[in-house]
């Protein structure tokens, strides 16, 4: 019988496919030692935290960490290649979605090659991105090595934010675990995130508790937070009682923020009593605001008590805007009163600023009513405004009839803004109307006129406006159009503008006129 003896291996076809395991033994070794937790602070700033706390960090990643197979080193490879593209990106937007989009499935697969690449990345953005996303992931499987993780590597402000989200999971699903978790929140930032977070997760289920638990603490940069937060939760339904608890227990900013929130509140269901407590918020921007709340909401219930309370308010911007929003509500139920009230007011700065707005709101729905009520008006400097103001309400309706009437006032009768601000209304809806009734104006109305509308123009077509600007009748109203297209022009495309004025057949004089303005 014959034997068939087997041929002896080929190296030509054995030493490749040794050479290709070899090497992909290597690349998950090395992998592996670049992933290893480094014990000494490499590749990320220093946190600060005590060195024991440090060390325990990096033991349990040690614990978690293997060899990758080589299926598992490919896909880190593959993983990496993604983020490093999508960190090339030069859109902040466009980069910051991509970061995410490749760093996500990454976490699902593998969270400890993921987040040994986050630690190896460069303090910035993406840094901070892939932190919290890491953090979050972590915190839903070990919310302890979160805590730890988070003390080690979140060093920054924004880095920090990451409290809020791990304690307001903790507090939804059980409060007291969540204060037992704050001793692993170093003080500072971080700690004030945590504090904040936890008390508006418990305050929504149990005031009651979150309250009492924020007054005993005795830290005030604590206790100064807690209290805050739970009760900006409590002025929705207990405005005045939030008031008084404020004044009793916070000082300062926060003291201010929650009475700012809680009388905006009372404000809606009861304006006598907020407006009686306006003045416990310093004068400023917080004060004004809410005294805008309440005069509309108290207008709404009695004007005559409204009106009563604006004359207790400290002069300046906060009686100004209150005295305003009660003549808006006022004048929705009887413009004729409220106009009568204003006209009554003592001249001077109150009364300039009431009529000023209350021409607009008057007229925006009954123009020729309020020019006759603005007309009667005692003094000129509070005519002038109010009738400029009427004029460009009107305006904004109808433009064409309120230019119509401002051009038919006697000379001196009307102040100049009054018909500048409607043609420029008019202007918007159609040029070439207005281009022709400025050419039908006469001498120094049509000078107003043009420069007024000559800007305009010239935004939408300065060879146009040009062109016209050399029809007009009067020379000066000429003179003034042309400076002024080419002003703006000028300012808008000065090659242009420049090419324009060198082929045109204005005269030297003028054209040297023109460049010296």
């Amino acid at each position: 019988m014959t034997r068939h003896r087997t041929p002896p291996p080929n190296p030509k076809r054995i030493w490749p496919g040794i050479a290709v395991a070899v090497a992909l033994l290597v690349l998950a070794l090395a992998l592996w030692l670049k992933m290893r937790p480094s014990h000494d602070g490499g590749g990320a700033a220093s946190s600060g935290a005590p060195p024991a706390s440090t060390a325990s960090g990096a033991a349990n990643e040690s614990r978690k960490s293997n060899v990758p197979s080589p299926a598992t080193a490919a896909a880190i490879v593959r993983s990496r290649a993604a983020l490093e593209k999508a960190r090339a990106i030069g859109d902040p937007r466009q980069r910051a979605l991509a970061f995410g989009g490749a760093l996500q499935p990454w976490i699902e697969r593998d969270l400890e090659a993921a987040l040994a690449y986050v630690r190896g990345l460069p303090r910035g953005a993406e840094f901070s991105q892939g932190l919290k996303m890491i953090l979050s992931a972590v915190g839903r499987r070990d919310v302890e090595r979160a805590l730890t993780l988070a003390r080690e590597l979140a060093t920054t402000r924004e880095d920090r934010a990451i409290y809020s989200e791990l304690f307001d999971r903790m507090a939804r699903e059980n409060p007291a675990g969540a204060v037992g978790r704050l001793a692993l929140v170093p003080p500072g930032e971080g700690r004030e995130n945590a504090i904040r977070a936890l008390v508006d997760a418990w305050a929504r289920t149990d005031p009651a508790a979150a309250l009492a638990w924020a007054q005993q603490l005795p830290d005030i940069a604590e206790r100064t937070p807690a209290l805050e937060s739970v009760l900006r939760e409590l002025a929705a339904k207990e405005p005045s009682r939030v008031i008084e608890l404020a004044q009793k227990t916070l000082q300062g900013p926060a003291l201010e923020r929650t009475v700012f929130e809680a009388l905006r509140t009372l404000a809606g269901s009861d304006p006598a009593e907020a407006a009686g407590l306006v003045g416990l918020l310093p004068r400023g921007e917080m004060q004004v605001m809410v005294a805008v709340d309440v005069a509309r909401a108290f207008a709404a219930q009695n004007i005559d008590g409204a009106v009563a309370w604006v004359q207790t308010l400290p002069t300046g911007a906060v009686r100004q805007l209150a005295l305003n929003n009660v003549l808006l509500v006022w004048g929705a139920k009887d413009l004729n009163a409220a106009g009568r009230y204003v006209a009554t007011l003592p001249s001077g700065e109150m009364q300039d600023g009431a009529a000023a707005y209350f021409a607009g709101v008057w007229g925006a729905t009954q123009p020729q009513a309020a020019l006759n009520w603005a007309a009667a008006l005692p003094a000129e400097n509070t005519r002038a405004v109010a009738m400029t103001n009427i004029v460009s309400a009107w305006a904004q309706r109808e433009p064409e009839a309120a230019v119509r009437w401002a051009v038919a006032q006697p000379a001196r009768g009307l102040a100049p803004a009054a018909l500048n601000g409607a043609l420029s209304y008019w202007l918007l809806l159609d040029a070439p109307a207005v281009r022709a009734f400025v050419r039908s104006l006469p001498g120094d109305l049509q000078m107003q006129a043009a420069g007024a509308i000559a800007p305009g123009l010239a935004q939408q077509d300065p060879t146009t406006a040009m062109a016209w600007a050399e029809t007009l009748s009067s020379s000066t109203a000429r003179a003034s159009a042309q400076a002024a297209v080419f002003a703006r022009w000028h300012e808008n495309a000065p090659a242009a503008a420049a090419a324009w004025l060198n082929a045109s057949s204005l005269p030297p004089e003028t054209k040297a006129k023109l460049l010296r303005r």
